[in-house]
């Protein structure tokens, strides 16, 4: 190619004439649509220029050429075919490229080359992105590009019969000005009627993408086939704006940008919005992506872009998005009632329907109990028992584990036997997921629409998987509930047996005249009693110091004149017996002959926790003040004993009678009292 003087373009003529007129207006929306088609940030429509590249069209770059050497375009021009390059810095040639190894960092370069009519490579259609994909090009996105470089190369063909013909006239009618005008004029309609045509074969290629053309000043938009499918109207070339509102949902409406947005540069270019179709009155989502068209002296004339239905993406975001909200409803509830009614509206408000609930089911007794569910305004609530034979098609199904799904009560011959039961509570279509428990029924989840209703797969789906969340949560309920009687069963036997112990102790004590040791074996007992009930109401896994302290002192009365103080300590099932009897004996002890002997006396009990993680130790420190004198005792007791074995050998124990009243130190690895 020849040479021109200018720093942008590859100016001079050629058989394809003055191709710095062939610019941006022609071949910029081949780039968008290749950009758009492959989800790239960059496209480019390359020209060859001896060792350099012109860009004549391009999107997300302002760069206008480029060398040929270690780009992505040299070997699409070497092989005379497409070439995918999933890492750019992966290949020993592009990664030699300054835009590849520095900034801003190219990565995936696809390209297909561009054919003369006399099968002359002429240039290339690219994409690029920023991000590597191992996968390339997937086999639509393939066709889509290909059938853009088609495209880009019979607008230059296109091009070259246009200057030949231009030629011709030049020679022949030189000074018919007017007649050249009207030709050139001509010409430019053919290009846009041609650039139309490429746009829209594309978008086709690409399937489910409509191509539109907004032109400011008249008002009306063309479009592509694919546009009117996606609204639900007839396949039609042209709609005007007034007709575009209509479908758009009433909510979204103000989210529209009006012509003086367009006319002024501020409105949006990418939206996403709902429409209602015309044909069926649903409702789908689509995203509206855009650019400006300009005049020579910059102001807007149309909005070019595309239309696409993405429903599916937003249906699958929403729900992801409720089922998260489920899990943590189910977490986070305090109640089972709790837990069923706020996922189940969370259910019913992400599928629109007007009843979701939750049916315990009895196979020997035949019936559906109905206690737990949510309905929206517009419907009754159901409660209470339904039996078997008014639903003995549904029950017959749930009892083979098969999940009931029904579009339209009047479609199936076999539910008109059931039509009276179900429209009595207003259900018209339904789905009920059942609840097996090693291969019995026990329950099901039923979601009520009160019209026919066209479940599709992906709502089946996401109830089917719903279900099972709360399923587990109710197993997990349903457990805590049995494990709660278990353990109020075996506290009330251990009561019973320690009653039968105390019967049996004041029995044998019933001729001794000394009943001062039954008293103090009853009140162990007593003590042995309170730390199995902290015990088996935490289910007999661990309790804490500071309750079972109020566990002991409580009993005796003598809570308010002991002094309590120290950070929350974790107690083993063991620890915690050991601790309650050491406790026991130690206020017993300071009652009858130590500080809490007198009116005025007073205990101090403390506890401190130094170090961290598996070498932190606990020290517990009991001081008596206000008593008589303490003294050593002279005989060794089965107290005493106690006091001094403290709590095993994980523990140390140290007894001080000093004038001021008896003080004991104990001290143990916190690790050990909380798992022994």
């Amino acid at each position: 190619m020849k040479t021109l003087p200018s720093s942008d373009s590859p100016a001079g003529l050629n058989v394809y004439g003055d191709l710095q007129a062939f610019s941006d207006l022609d071949l910029d929306d081949i780039a968008v649509a290749a950009a758009s088609l492959c989800r790239t940030p960059i496209a480019l429509v390359s020209i060859l220029d001896g060792d350099q590249l012109w860009f004549s069209a391009r999107v997300g770059t302002d760069q206008p050429s480029g060398a040929l050497a270690n780009s992505g375009c040299a070997p699409v021009i070497a092989r005379r075919a497409p070439v995918v390059i999933p890492d750019m810095m992966a290949d020993p040639e592009t990664r030699k490229n300054g835009l590849v190894c520095g900034g801003p960092g190219l990565r995936f370069y696809a390209g297909y080359p561009l054919f003369t009519a006399e099968d002359e490579v002429f240039g290339t259609l690219c994409v690029v992105d920023l991000k590597i994909r191992p996968q390339g090009l997937s086999q639509q996105e393939n066709d889509g590009l290909a059938a853009l470089a088609r495209q880009a190369m019979r607008l230059m063909e296109l091009r070259r019969e246009t200057v030949a013909q231009e030629r011709r006239l030049a020679a022949q009618q030189i000074r018919r000005e007017r007649a050249a005008r009207q030709a050139r004029q001509a010409d430019a309609e053919r290009r846009h009627a041609m650039e139309k045509y490429a746009l829209q074969q594309a978008a086709g290629a690409a399937g489910g993408v409509g191509i539109y053309e907004y032109d400011l000043s008249s008002g009306d938009i063309t479009v592509s086939p694919e546009v009117c499918r996606i609204i639900g109207v007839p396949v039609t070339e042209v709609v005007t704006v007034a007709q575009w509102v209509t479908r758009v949902h009433e909510d979204d409406k103000a989210r529209i940008p009006v012509l003086a947005q367009l006319l002024d540069g501020s409105a949006p270019l990418k939206l996403e919005y709902r429409i209602i179709r015309a044909d069926n009155q649903k409702e789908r989502w689509i995203l509206r992506q855009g650019v400006l068209d300009r005049d020579e002296a910059g102001h807007p004339i149309r909005l070019i872009g595309t239309i696409q239905d993405i429903t599916p993406e937003r249906n699958a975001t929403s729900r992801l998005t409720t089922l998260l909200a489920v899990g943590d409803a189910l977490r986070t509830a305090t109640t089972r009632t709790q837990a069923i009614v706020e996922a189940c509206q969370l259910l019913g408000n992400r599928l629109d329907v007007q009843r979701v609930g939750f049916a315990a089911i009895s196979l020997r007794d035949e019936l559906f109990t109905v206690d737990q569910g949510w309905c929206s305004p517009d419907v009754l609530p159901i409660s209470g028992d339904f039996p078997f034979h008014a639903f003995r098609r549904t029950s017959n199904f749930l009892r083979s584990g098969a999940v009931v799904i029904l579009d339209d009560l009047s479609s199936p011959s076999w539910m008109e036997e059931e039509q009276e039961a179900c429209r009595a509570v207003q259900v018209e279509a339904q789905i009920i997921v059942p609840k097996m428990d090693h291969g019995e029924l026990t329950g099901c989840l039923f979601v009520h629409s009160a019209i026919p209703r066209d479940w599709t797969l992906d709502e089946t789906s996401f109830i089917r998987t719903a279900a099972d969340r709360i399923f587990t949560a109710l197993d997990e309920w349903d457990a805590e509930t049995r494990q709660e009687i278990v353990n109020h069963e075996i506290l009330h036997r251990l009561k019973n047996t320690l009653s039968i112990v105390q019967s049996l102790a004041h029995q044998g004590f019933r001729g001794v005249d000394d009943q001062g040791p039954l008293t103090t074996f009853t009140s162990r007992l007593v003590a042995l009693s309170a730390a199995h009930d902290l015990l088996m109401r935490r289910n007999w896994q661990s309790t804490d110091l500071a309750s079972l302290v109020g566990g002991v002192m409580t009993p005796l009365g003598i809570e308010s004149r002991v002094l309590v103080s120290g950070p929350f300590l974790k107690l083993g099932p063991d620890t915690a017996t050991s601790f309650s009897m050491l406790l026991h004996e130690l206020a017993t002890n300071a009652m009858k002959y130590g500080a809490l002997s007198v009116p005025e006396g007073t205990v101090s009990l403390s506890w401190t926790i130094t170090g961290t993680g598996a070498g932190a130790v606990m020290s517990l420190m009991w001081r008596e003040a206000g008593g008589p004198v303490v003294t050593p005792p002279k005989r060794t007791g089965f107290g005493v004993r106690l006091l001094k074995a403290g709590l095993g050998r994980q523990g140390k124990t140290e007894l001080h009678y000093a004038s001021t009243g008896l003080c004991a130190d104990l001290t143990a690895p916190t690790l050990s009292l909380a798992t022994i």
